[in-house]
C-alpha cells in the first residue's frame, strides 16, 4: 500500500500520526458551511521546482514512480474537507464528464480504491467518489484523432482556470490563451502520447498569490487579481500523469500546496523572485 495510502486510513481514527512532518497541523481558520476558506495553508512545501533549472522551465518534467504519483500533505485534514463541501454545494462548478470518458473514470476509481483500500461507493460519478478520497484534482485526457482532450474533470482548487470552458478541447486549446504554456503545447502533446503504463511522469509549478483561496476559477478574459501592497503566498501545484492501462486514458492529478512567502529561506526567495518579480510587494 503507498505512503498516500497508508496515512489516508490512519486518519480514519483520531489518534496521531507517527510521522513528525505529514501529522504536523496545517494553518487554518475555516468554517465548511460557508465554502469559503479562509486560510488553508501549508506548513511545509516539499516541492519548490524553481531550485533545479530543469524542473524550472518547461515542461520540466520526470519519471514519478506508481506509488508515489498521489501524494498527502500536513493540510490533508481541512483540504479535504473543503473538496468534499465544495463536491456536494458547488457540485457543477467543480465536476464535468463527458459520456465517452465513462469507461476511464471507472477504471481510475477501480485503482484508487485499490491502491487506497477503501470500498468505493456506487451512488455518484466514479470521478467525484475517486476525488473525494484524495487531495489531487483530477482531469481525464483521452486521445481522440491526434490530440489529447480533456474529457471529465474534478476541479475543486483551480488556479485561476475554469474547466468547464476547457472541457472536450485539445491540449493545444487549453494552452492557448497563456503564452508561456502555448509555446510549448506541441511537447506536452508529444509527451501525453508516449507515456508509459508502468512509468508516471511528474512536474510542478509555482505561482505567486495575494489570495490564499485554493479554489479560484477564473475566466480566459479574467486576470488574476494581485494586490501590489498585500503579503505574498507562494502557491505550488504537484503534477503527475499516468496512463490508464486499460482504456489508455492519461490522469493528470493536482496536489496543490499554499505558503506564505515569509516562508521561504533567503536563499529560496531570492530564486523565486529571480523567475517570479511579483514575489515581492510594492
Amino acid at each position: 500500500m503507498p505512503l498516500w495510502a497508508r496515512l489516508s486510513v490512519s486518519r480514519v481514527s483520531t489518534r496521531p500520526l507517527a510521522s513528525k512532518s505529514l501529522a504536523s497541523k496545517s494553518l487554518v481558520s475555516k468554517s465548511f458551511a460557508s465554502n469559503k476558506a479562509e486560510m488553508i495553508l501549508n506548513t511545509h512545501l516539499p516541492v519548490k521546482a524553481w531550485l533545479d533549472p530543469q524542473t524550472a522551465r518547461l515542461p520540466g518534467v520526470r519519471p514519478v514512480a506508481i506509488k508515489d504519483w498521489l501524494f498527502q500533505s500536513d493540510a490533508y485534514e481541512p483540504q479535504m474537507a473543503y473538496r468534499r463541501s465544495l463536491l456536494k454545494t458547488k457540485r457543477d462548478a467543480v465536476f464535468g464528464a463527458n459520456e465517452a470518458s465513462l469507461p476511464a473514470c471507472k477504471e481510475l476509481l477501480n485503482i484508487i480504491s485499490h491502491e487506497g483500500g477503501f470500498q468505493a461507493s456506487q451512488n455518484t460519478h466514479p470521478l467525484i467518489e475517486a476525488a473525494s478520497h484524495i487531495q489531487e484534482d483530477l482531469c481525464i485526457l483521452q486521445k481522440q484523432g491526434d490530440s489529447h482532450k480533456l474529457t471529465a474533470a474534478v476541479m475543486c482548487f483551480p488556479s485561476s482556470w475554469d474547466f468547464r470552458e476547457k472541457l472536450g478541447r485539445s491540449i493545444d486549446s487549453i494552452h492557448s490563451p497563456v503564452q508561456e504554456f502555448a509555446a510549448v503545447s506541441k511537447t506536452v502533446e508529444r509527451m501525453l502520447s508516449a507515456i508509459r503504463v508502468d512509468q508516471p511522469l511528474g512536474r510542478a509549478n509555482f505561482l505567486i498569490y495575494t489570495d490564499p483561496e485554493l479554489h479560484q476559477p477564473r475566466a480566459e478574459n479574467i486576470a488574476k487579481p494581485i494586490d501590489p501592497k498585500a503579503p505574498r503566498y507562494v502557491r505550488v501545484e504537484r503534477q503527475t500523469f499516468r496512463r490508464l492501462p486499460d482504456t489508455l486514458a492519461v490522469v493528470f492529478a493536482i496536489h496543490t500546496f499554499f505558503v506564505p512567502a515569509s516562508q521561504l529561506s533567503n536563499e529560496e526567495h531570492a530564486a523565486l523572485a529571480l523567475l517570479k518579480p511579483d514575489l515581492n510587494p510594492d
